[in-house]
């Protein structure tokens, strides 16, 4: 999940919802602004999804509205520094030498108070989030890079923006235009340096060493260079004799201007692709005024539903026999975790096909100022950028093979969910109780962390080897116990360090986490009393009984 602005893939392979990484939930509003691209565990972006630049360009008038665009936009991990100069920056050739746009500079000595935060940013985001969104503002302002693209999960996140900046130019005048034109004249001379750098390193370009004659003789390079501009000027020429002579003929040639050039489309200017964004908006302007209760309850209760659901299901839950099933000559385990891998892929895919924008806005990202029920299911399934989805995957896949093969298809499925669902719900609140509505989750983060918890539980006294080859069998190694605990305790710490900005939705993985322990005291309890049932039935067996299974 991908808490505050991209999406929160819910990343994490301890950078994303993933347990080795397979989460990437985008987690911050100031993060996704700052980076441009997603999502871990499950957290990344498309050209479709990619909010218009001319956003965060020079101050947008106050008549227009901000552009609401598909949440299938998301992501951008940052961490925010700390300075030990309280001095506020604010022209380009002032930038310190290790300046980052995901940290951002100091846009006033005194961060924003809560109550400076709810007159400026109205609620819909905390002190700390709103403090860190505009030193990436002030930032990018000073850097020349606010015309980048950057990427939001809502609209709420985009009005944040257009505000934080309309708040910033009124109280940190800073000459952008200037900052964007040394910044493009920095990055053209390193271009330039490279491709001289290059040029001398493969023997194309031999710089002279003073004026006059070359004692190298021309360069490939300067030969290359002096024949194109030859046949330019050669062509112009023509060019230009031909429009004179069509004018002398007819005296009606049009003057070239920018206004009958062929025009370029920007991207998003697709008439079909606009269409398609505009049905994608499914928020409102502002979150709607309501208490916390009134925001939770619903998705409260739906979670409890699936909750229960699931251990109906794993205990009517019957294997279909051999010849019933899809996949008859495949183990049952690589079957279910196939088919999880399969649904995940769907909706991935779903994420680049813009008709589908609105569907997957409604069921298959949460945002906490908005929530949908449905959507603490929809977003378990949910990945916007290819290396969240790849990360989360390959968890699924070697932790769920195992898992599957000691607890059976009912309760596989029924951890999965459960564990999804309620990791889901804990990271909704986690925002809801903070009024931090600029943000938005989604990823298989949860589930992943709820099998995991599960299955090392389960396998608490086994020592862990990855792939089942290292380390070797004689080396020392941590336990399946231990490893479970530093987890854990990285996600605890995660939430303790709060001021920074983080790319991972700690509380969606704390939530699987929780239910995965459950789940792993409730196989242990159905193990005990299988194993005391069979103890009883063979004290009550026979003579006969027991030399049919071959114990006399």
């Amino acid at each position: 999940m991908n808490p505050l602005w991209p999406t929160s893939t819910r990343a994490s392979c301890l950078n994303s919802r993933t347990l080795f990484q397979s989460c990437h939930k985008i987690d911050s509003l100031a993060a996704r602004l700052a980076q441009r691209s997603i999502r871990p565990y499950s957290i990344s972006s498309s050209p479709v999804r990619r909010r218009d630049a001319r956003n965060l360009g020079p101050s947008p008038s106050p008549s227009s509205r901000v552009w609401q665009i598909s949440n299938a936009m998301c992501r951008l991990p940052a961490g925010i520094r700390t300075f030990a100069s309280q001095r506020i920056i604010k022209d380009f050739t002032d930038l310190p030498a290790d300046y980052k746009d995901e940290e951002g500079l100091l846009f006033r000595t005194k961060d924003l108070s809560k109550q400076e935060t709810i007159a400026i940013l109205g609620k819909t985001i905390d002190a700390n989030t709103a403090n860190r969104l505009l030193r990436v503002l002030h930032g990018r302002r000073v850097a020349g890079t606010l015309g980048d693209p950057s990427y939001t999960s809502s609209a709420y996140e985009a009005k944040a923006i257009e505000i934080g900046l309309k708040w910033l130019r009124k109280h940190v005048p800073v000459n952008e235009v200037v900052c964007a034109g040394l910044r493009a004249e920095k990055e053209l001379a390193e271009m330039e340096h490279d491709i001289v750098s290059d040029a001398e390193r493969l023997g194309l370009y031999k710089p002279n060493s003073g004026r006059g004659k070359n004692v190298y003789g021309d360069s490939v390079i300067d030969r290359v260079r002096k024949a194109n501009e030859a046949k330019f000027d050669a062509k112009e020429a023509e060019t230009l004799s031909q429009a004179e002579e069509i004018r002398q003929n007819t005296g009606m040639l049009q003057t070239t201007r920018p206004g009958s050039q062929v025009e370029l489309r920007r991207p998003g200017e697709n008439p079909r692709l606009k269409y398609y964004l505009e049905r994608a908006k499914v928020l409102p302007d502002i979150p709607p005024e309501m208490s916390q209760w009134a925001r939770l309850w619903p998705s409260g209760l739906f979670t409890i539903a699936v909750i229960g659901g699931c251990i109906i299901f794993a205990t009517v839950y019957t294997p279909p026999r051999k010849e019933s099933r899809a996949w008859p000559d495949m183990p049952p385990a690589a079957a279910t975790v196939i088919s999880i891998i399969l649904l995940n892929a769907i909706v991935f895919g779903a994420w680049h096909v813009p008709p589908a924008f609105r569907l997957l806005n409604k069921y298959f990202i949460t945002v906490p100022g908005y929530p949908r029920s449905l959507s603490l299911i929809g977003n378990v399934f949910s990945h916007q950028t290819a290396g969240h989805f790849a990360m989360n995957m390959l968890v699924v896949w070697f932790v769920g093979v195992r898992l599957h093969e000691e607890v059976g298809r009912g309760n596989f499925i029924a951890i999965y969910l459960s564990a999804g669902a309620f990791g889901s719900f804990v990271s909704l609140t986690s925002w809801v109780l903070r009024n931090n509505f600029a943000s938005s989750s989604l990823g298989a983060s949860g589930a992943i962390c709820g099998i995991m918890a599960t299955y090392l539980l389960l396998n608490s006294s086994e020592k862990i080897r990855l792939l089942g080859i290292f380390p070797p069998e004689d080396w020392p190694s941590i336990s399946a116990l231990a490893l479970l605990a530093l987890m854990v305790g990285a996600d605890i710490f995660g939430v303790w360090k709060g001021n920074k900005i983080i790319t991972v939705d700690h509380w969606a993985h704390l939530g699987g986490y929780a239910a995965g322990a459950v789940a792993a005291g409730v196989m242990r309890r159905q193990q005990q009393l299988r194993k005391e049932r069979e103890l009883e039935r063979r004290k009550n067996l026979g003579i006969i009984d027991r030399i049919k299974e071959g114990r006399l």
